[in-house]
């Protein structure tokens, strides 16, 4: 009968630690494409010759050059949409990832001194697209140089 009641007790035991199971979190990361494609973009900050020269920076009240109206759209189909600094003429153009993701070329737009062309992204999160690229300013005297560009979403 003891023997009877260890076998019992060993099997409920054994059952009920493998019919236990933990709660599973489940994270999907986004894509570099969804996070591209998710907003609308605006330029945080802006630098000129890999970052020696501040063009642009949305939290500096007296700036060189304004982008606080440049907006860039990348929409999943391909198609890039740039609006300029005055904020009132957008252009469409296309842009794909290249190089294992690591630039983006664009062609047919050129807005706020960064031609089409190829960007080299930094950083691409859902809140974050920081890229490098071939840049010019001319109000400011400033023309093909490296250019680092910081953006946000746009609210």
């Amino acid at each position: 009968m003891a023997h009877l009641k260890f076998t019992v007790l060993s099997f409920l035991l054994i059952f009920s630690i493998f019919s236990c199971k933990e709660d599973q979190v489940t994270v999907t990361l986004k894509t570099k494409t969804e996070n591209l494609t998710s907003t609308v973009w605006q330029v945080q900050s802006a630098s000129a010759s890999g970052g020696l020269v501040v063009v642009y920076s949305r939290d500096q009240a007296n700036n060189g050059y304004d982008l606080s109206k440049v907006r860039l759209s990348f929409k999943t189909n391909g198609v890039v949409t740039a609006i300029d600094n005055n904020g009132n003429t957008s252009s469409n153009g296309t842009w794909k990832f290249t190089n294992n993701e690591a630039t983006i070329e664009i062609t047919g737009v050129n807005v706020a001194g960064l031609s089409a062309g190829s960007l080299t992204v930094v950083q691409l999160t859902d809140k974050n697209f920081d890229f490098n690229s071939k840049a010019s300013f001319p109000q400011l005297g400033i023309s093909d140089v490296d250019a680092t560009v910081k953006m946000t979403p746009a609210p």
